[in-house]
């Protein structure tokens, strides 16, 4: 067995002597090291021999191998192997790669997530829904009539699906009935966002699209004031927008809460100066807002003689808008790198 393994010793370091390229090497290294190799069958024999003989042949498969390793290693990094695969004349090979394009997050999906930090840190929970809901969620526990008008084909999308009642199931017209369903599993105080992309059936135009991203907060809790809300929300668009802006409230309908205020903000362009942009008023609409409807706490399980609250939405798309003072709602949905990589 010894005499056998200084025979592979010494047609391996022949054998390397003359490899000239990076495929022959390969080749070798496999035939003398590789598990099917000679060596590899050796060293499993080795139990096979007089117990005084293994340390000895033990000793010289290591050597044999580690010999071998070692040459095919200085072959594979000597200047002369080196050349034999190096590039055309006067390609400098150390220089880095061509790095690859890396992608970023679209800027709708950056303005989220800049929202949902501002109300993570005001104590608020980031809940999520399905897009696909049923007319129950998205209106019937939501106090609003089957008369309606947001239940009209013109406004709403349905789909041929059909629920439990055989009515048919919507695209979300708004992340309300995320809350609906987030009460299922929670019980006051609650403090949360719901977040998302709705859908309507409306004409496109710079400030319109059939979807677009929203998102809704909910708040129930003993002792819940309309002025709660109101802190609330100057405070959040402040910490967007920055302390200079001022915000204005005006009642408004919405079915779902009871009163319902809409939220307006001294416009970002003119400092509420006045412009074309905000029609000359100085102010723009910002969000809607409200304090929870007695019915629906009621369908949220919750007792509304010992529990209030209040909810607000709002445009993602918008509030982006204002922020980066995009002028068309449609360039975020049109997949126009021009666009998209200025953000």
């Amino acid at each position: 067995m010894k005499s056998k393994l200084e025979k592979i010793h010494k047609e391996a370091l022949k054998a390397l002597k003359d490899a000239k390229d990076s495929d022959t090497l390969e080749k070798l290294e496999r035939q003398f090291l590789g598990r099917k190799a000679e060596l590899a069958r050796i060293a499993k024999d080795i139990k096979n021999i007089a117990k005084e003989q293994r340390p000895v042949i033990g000793k010289l498969i290591n050597d044999v191998k580690r010999d071998i390793s070692a040459i095919i290693q200085e072959k594979k990094q000597g200047k002369e192997f080196l050349a034999k695969g190096r590039p055309p004349s006067g390609w400098d090979y150390t220089l880095p790669a061509i790095a690859p394009n890396v992608g970023h997050l679209h800027p709708i999906t950056q303005f989220l997530e800049t929202i949902e930090d501002i109300f993570i840190k005001m104590g608020y929970e980031v809940v999520e829904g399905p897009e696909l809901e049923s007319q129950k969620y998205n209106f019937d526990l939501l106090n609003v009539p089957e008369d309606h008008p947001s239940r009209d084909i013109q406004d709403t999308f349905y789909v041929d699906k059909k629920d439990a009642r055989n009515n048919s199931y919507v695209l979300r017209t708004h992340t309300s009935p995320v809350q609906i369903r987030a009460m299922k599993t929670r019980k006051p105080p609650v403090r949360l966002i719901a977040p998302g992309r709705v859908y309507r059936n409306e004409r496109t135009d710079a400030g319109h699209e059939t979807n677009f991203y929203q998102c809704e907060g909910l708040v129930i809790d003993r002792n819940i004031r309309i002025t709660d809300l109101i802190g609330t929300l100057e405070l959040f668009i402040k910490r967007l927008y920055g302390d200079n802006v001022n915000i204005r409230v005006r009642p408004h309908f919405y079915p779902f809460t009871e009163p319902s205020i809409d939220i307006d903000m001294s416009c970002l362009l003119c400092a509420g100066e006045g412009c074309p942009f905000c029609k000359r008023s100085g102010w723009i609409e910002t969000l809607g807002a409200g304090m929870v409807h007695p019915n629906v706490l009621k369908n949220m399980k919750v007792d509304p003689k010992e529990y209030s609250g209040f909810a607000f939405g709002l445009g993602i798309d918008r509030f982006m808008m204002l922020y980066y003072q995009v002028n068309d709602i449609r360039l975020s949905y049109s997949g126009d790198l021009r666009f998209i990589e200025q953000f």
